[in-house]
């Protein structure tokens, strides 16, 4: 597979650099600006650009000891970021082992919020373990509660507020990992984060890590809601047509990404209260935000915590988790 993969993209077969501590003699002065692939004793890769190859490989060589391969083809300067990624995404949706961290959907590895939620607690909460125990909130910061009041006393006066705070519950508490866990350190919600518009207003935006993943905005006329979700999921419910499958039920998909989340990502978005319960009550479109945003999470911390209303935070938990024990509650499945 490695060997195709490489063909496709344009580059040479690996040669193999053991030991050796430089690679000016395998490239030509005036033919070094590109892109890289550095091979590993444990069958990992790594994409990388340089303007001159053979500085690179320097750095690489203090970094890592077991630095075995390595090819390379020449791109212009202008085109290093744009083709770095293409390659990044390309090899990642192979199924090969990547080191890098940047462009990637998947960062491997022992990572930070393996602290907070265990490598185990994640797996289990994936495949919707019901009897994994979150804990109370932890976020007791009384600075923030006073700076982010008249902001959540605001945002209930707007109109259909409650059912604002419905969806943005239902949001947190299923497609986030242990939400009080994790509030304010990897995932925050901002209230009224632009204020109140002349006609629609964000009422409340999801961050985790660096990246938006959830919005709700409306006015008097009703909601909508905006949710970047990964794709793999969607594929292996839904199968091939799967954007398809979402029109048909009158969601817009964009296809819009950002960065942090990497290539395997999408964004859905629904209009009306009704319509995006439904999205947030699919066990097929819950999987596929839970994914990123575990992914997320793992990639870091939450941007910006300052910029979290625990207010907000407390209310719609309570508002979901009682909803969704209610039996006249449906979670209707998308069709």
């Amino acid at each position: 597979m490695t060997d195709h993969l490489l063909s496709a993209l344009g580059f040479p077969p690996f040669q193999d650099v053991t030991g050796q501590t430089s690679v000016a003699r395998l490239h030509r002065a005036g033919q070094r600006c590109g892109i890289y692939i550095l091979g590993f004793a444990d069958g990992e890769r790594y994409v990388g650009q340089a303007v001159d190859v053979t500085k690179r490989y320097l750095n690489h060589r203090k970094t890592y000891a077991d630095l075995t391969q390595l090819t390379f083809k020449c791109v212009p300067a202008g085109e290093l970021d744009a083709e770095e990624q293409r390659c990044i995404h390309t090899l990642e949706a192979a199924g090969m082992l990547l080191r890098n961290f940047t462009h990637m959907s998947v960062v491997r590895g022992k990572r930070p919020f393996d602290e907070v939620v265990t490598p185990e607690e994640q797996d289990a909460w994936l495949r919707g373990n019901a009897d994994l125990q979150d804990g109370e909130s932890h976020v007791h910061d009384e600075s923030l509660r006073r700076r982010q009041r008249h902001k959540f006393e605001q945002l209930m006066t707007l109109p259909h507020a409650q059912d604002a705070l419905r969806l943005l519950g239902l949001y947190l508490v299923s497609t986030l990992p242990f939400p009080n866990r994790t509030e304010q350190d990897f995932w925050i919600v901002t209230c009224l984060p632009y204020g109140l518009g002349k006609d629609d207003s964000v009422y409340c935006r999801v961050t985790v890590n660096m990246q938006e993943n959830f919005s709700v905005y409306g006015n008097e006329h009703g909601l909508g809601i905006a949710i970047h979700t990964a794709v793999s999921p969607l594929k292996e419910l839904l199968g091939d047509e799967w954007q398809r499958h979402l029109e048909e039920g009158e969601y817009e998909v964009t296809g819009h990404q950002y960065k942090p989340g990497g290539h395997d990502q999408t964004q859905i978005n629904a209009f009306g209260y009704e319509h995006a319960k439904i999205l947030l009550t699919s066990g097929q479109t819950l999987q596929a935000m839970a994914v990123l945003n575990l992914r997320l999470m793992r990639r870091g911390g939450a941007y910006q915590p300052g910029s979290h209303c625990p207010q907000l935070a407390d209310a719609a938990l309570v508002d979901a988790i009682q909803a969704l024990q209610n039996p006249e509650f449906e979670t209707e499945q998308a069709e």
